[in-house]
């Protein structure tokens, strides 16, 4: 099973609207995935166990060294949504 962290700036309401869609298209795709939300503030580079991180928000440098960061702005707006959720498939996709 694979792992995604949506992470926007309260954990709560942002990140809420992106989970339906993140797991209904991966789940589409045979791609079985656990989703978790976290507000930014609560990431740690040490304690990540996500595959890939969905956020709505800038992640801070030592985040992305140690887990690929996808923006996820696209998912609220509808622009560029089908790109996003592909590059999201993709990178559940290769092996690390």
């Amino acid at each position: 099973m694979k792992t995604v962290y949506l992470v926007c700036a309260t954990g709560i309401a942002t990140s809420s609207m992106l989970r339906v869609k993140v797991i209904d298209y991966l789940e589409s795709k045979g791609i079985d995935v656990e989703v978790v939300q976290y507000r930014v503030a609560e990431l740690s580079p040490d304690r990540i166990k996500a595959d890939v991180i969905v956020a709505t928000l800038a992640i801070p440098p030592e985040i992305e060294e140690v887990v690929t960061v996808i923006n996820g702005l696209s998912l609220l707006t509808g622009i560029g949504e089908e790109e996003t959720l592909e590059a999201i498939a993709k990178a559940l996709s290769e092996d690390k």
